[in-house]
């Protein structure tokens, strides 16, 4: 079965992908990096996602906007927006996984699948679906690794980047974390 392919529209799933990933990639790890707070089902993350831009835009408005970008901070983190796309999160976390002894999820492919996807979604994916995901995220964490050489992080995210636009959406409408 070949899993639907991802047009523009669709963009705010592929987000939510990059959350949920994010998430149990971080669950997996723990410690510094465990997440506060539960799955967020995708009605949930995208309310906390439209929050979290309502307070951005209002925080540019606001001469004292401490406690507003403190909050947009705690959102930043429960949402892992970036996690994935912002080389400097990427090398924060990565900091913490070699820290925290490592993560098979960020070995290879197969580790990526096995820890990362639940059945259902390598199911909906298949085998080609799963190396696309799995070898798109990887290749962020790659070119993330590499930040602080310029041109080789440019070089890696060039390689990267042109597969967001056929990335397979595995995430469906009534999403429930619960589901495995």
């Amino acid at each position: 079965m070949e899993p639907p392919r991802s047009p523009q529209h669709q963009e705010p799933l592929l987000e939510y992908q990059d959350y949920l990933l994010a998430y149990r990639l971080r669950a997996r790890i723990g410690g510094a990096l465990r997440p506060r707070g539960r799955e967020l089902r995708l009605a949930e993350y995208a309310a906390r996602r439209l929050e979290r831009q309502r307070l951005a835009r209002e925080l540019l408005r606001d001469p004292g906007y401490r406690a507003t970008m403190r909050v947009v901070d705690d959102l930043t983190d429960e949402l892992n927006f970036g996690f994935w796309h912002n080389p400097s999160e990427t090398v924060a976390a990565l900091r913490k996984i070699v820290d925290a002894g490592g993560a098979r999820a960020l070995e290879d492919e197969d580790g990526f699948a096995e820890q990362l996807l639940t059945r259902r979604e390598r199911a909906v994916l298949g085998a080609e679906g799963v190396r696309v995901v799995a070898s798109y995220y990887l290749g962020l964490v790659r070119a993330s690794a590499a930040y602080l050489d310029p041109e080789t992080f440019t070089r890696l995210r060039a390689q990267v980047e042109p597969s967001r636009a056929s990335m397979p959406v595995f995430v469906h409408l009534g999403h429930d974390p619960a589901a495995v």
